[in-house]
């Protein structure tokens, strides 16, 4: 903001300098009369064309690029995680939120179980996001996920593992159309966690 300010006192003091030199220098003949008002107009003209520029970058600032909507705009993001072990049937998770663009959206889920005979573990499900819609109507999207889901059999059968999912990425999504932007595997079993998103601008 104080560039803003300081390009603005620059325009405005460069219309100022010349008409002040033109008032200390008198009457003068026709012809330099209207000289005068030429130069005046020019002065005037390149002091709006800095305003503007000012006015652009004003507008800009606090967004990560010019090539993205300024309106409020909302995003529904719907996130699915596809768990799998082996041949069993997979366990799909869903988090849906609304975001407004250019802004986070953060969900904690937190739980617990208690495998027969030890401790209770602790499971987590945490997603941030942040959208920009553009102004071509694709949206860039901003996601942190933390998954830690419920252990599984290791590859000796014998001892229970637990998987942990961390990942953080940026992506292009065209709205309304899922896509599959991740497939983690887990290094101590056959376990995969498959991991979809679907952003879609509201209207």
């Amino acid at each position: 903001m104080k560039n803003v300010i300081f390009t603005l006192s620059c325009a405005l003091l460069l219309a100022a300098a010349p008409l002040s030199a033109q008032t200390g220098s008198g009457s003068g003949s026709g012809s330099g009369s209207r000289g005068d008002q030429a130069k005046a107009q020019e002065i005037e003209k390149k002091a709006a064309e800095a305003v503007a520029v000012t006015t652009k970058i004003a507008e800009t600032q606090g967004r990560p690029g010019s090539r993205f909507v300024t309106t409020l705009t909302n995003v529904q993001i719907e996130l699915t995680l596809t768990d799998q072990t082996s041949n069993a049937t997979p366990d799909k998770k869903t988090v849906s939120m609304v975001v407004s663009s250019g802004n986070w959206g953060k969900i904690r889920a937190a739980g617990s179980f208690q495998p027969i005979g030890d401790r209770p573990i602790g499971v987590d499900l945490n997603v941030d996001v942040r959208p920009y819609v553009s102004v071509e109507g694709q949206i860039q999207l901003e996601l942190t996920l933390n998954y830690s889901p419920p252990g599984g059999p290791a590859k000796d059968n014998l001892t229970t593992a637990r998987t942990g999912l961390n990942q953080s990425l940026t992506v292009i999504l065209q709205s309304g159309k899922p896509l599959i932007v991740s497939q983690a595997a887990d290094p101590v079993s056959d376990r995969k966690v498959v991991v979809e998103v679907k952003a879609t601008v509201l209207k």
